[in-house]
Order: structure tokens, then C-alpha cells, then sequence
């Protein structure tokens, strides 16, 4: 049974992540709240990595805030297989005023160092790597990921960026975990 299910994790992590991808382009998201109005959009900070909990844009309308990571030891079925693992949600805010596809999203974690981070498919703790469907204008998504992690604590860089395709503006994020 245990082997079913590593095999439909892999294929899911393959079928998602594209091979030998790192990153994750899809999660699951829902529409959780409605949007601050556009008089309470942030003001861009200037350079620098935000930290974990802050709000940063990603492209023209969309901003994006990633919650403090949260350690875990993946379970038997986790793909790939790591000592531990940091979840984290993601809040993606459409500002604009046409509907965001979330299928546009790509996210990246890195050490601060550079080093990639493997994106961490384990199901039974909520971290499924897939994401479909829309962020309407106005409208608030949240999505869980997972990365791979060393076994002692590192500084890790998450990387949001709304549309690769277009190349829009990326948002950074760091802090240890």
C-alpha cells in the first residue's frame, strides 16, 4: 500500500513540477476573503528581501505575503525524500481588475547561499502541490507549499513570481527555518 502511494505521489510531483523542477507552479488555493481597497494597497518597499508575514507585490496587481515557515519531518509518502521540511502559506491579493490564474504562479525557495530547494509533495499533511483555478479582481487565495530542507536550520529565500511568461516583477522573501 505504502508503495502505491509513493508511486501516485511521484507521478503527482511529475506531472506538476515538470522534471527535474524545483519550483512549484501549482498549489491548491482558495478564495479565502475580500481584497483591502485600493487605498489600503501597501506602498512598494525599496529593495531588500521582505521578511516572513509582509506584503510585497508581484507584478502590477498582484500582492503576496508567505507566513513564517513552519518545520516538519515528511511523512513515509513525501516526495523527495528529506530530513525535514518547511511548509508555508502564501496569500496571493488581486488588485487588479481582471482575473489573476493562479496556473501563472511560480514559486521558487533557495538558500540564501543560492542553493535550490525541492519542492516537497506529502499529502497527508496538506501539502498536495497543486493549485488551480482564478483570483478574482478584489479577491484574496491561499495556498500551502512545502520545500526540502537541510537537517539544521538555514536562511531560505522564497521566490514569488505572478507570470513567468511576461517576466512581472518577482517578490522575495527570507528568514531562517
Amino acid at each position: 500500500m505504502r508503495a502505491g502511494l509513493a508511486a501516485v505521489a511521484c507521478a503527482l510531483l511529475a506531472l506538476v513540477a515538470g522534471c527535474g523542477a524545483d519550483g512549484m507552479n501549482r498549489a491548491d488555493a482558495k478564495v479565502v476573503s475580500e481584497a483591502a481597497a485600493p487605498s489600503e494597497v501597501p506602498v512598494k518597499v525599496a529593495g531588500g528581501l521582505a521578511k516572513w508575514g509582509e506584503q510585497r507585490p508581484a507584478g502590477d496587481t498582484l500582492l503576496v505575503t508567505v507566513s513564517s515557515p513552519r518545520s516538519f519531518v515528511p511523512g513515509d509518502t513525501a516526495y523527495p525524500k528529506a530530513p525535514r521540511a518547511a511548509g508555508f502559506d502564501i496569500t496571493l491579493e488581486n488588485v487588479g481588475t481582471s482575473v489573476y490564474r493562479s496556473s501563472q504562479l511560480v514559486v521558487q525557495a533557495s538558500t540564501s547561499d543560492g542553493k535550490r530547494m525541492a519542492a516537497v509533495v506529502d499529502a497527508t499533511q496538506g501539502y498536495s502541490g497543486v493549485l488551480a483555478g482564478e483570483v478574482l479582481p478584489g479577491r484574496t487565495a491561499r495556498l500551502s507549499l512545502a520545500f526540502a530542507l537541510p537537517a539544521d536550520q538555514v536562511n531560505v529565500v522564497v521566490t514569488v513570481q505572478a507570470n513567468v511568461a511576461q517576466a512581472t516583477t518577482t517578490a522575495e522573501f527570507e528568514g531562517p527555518a
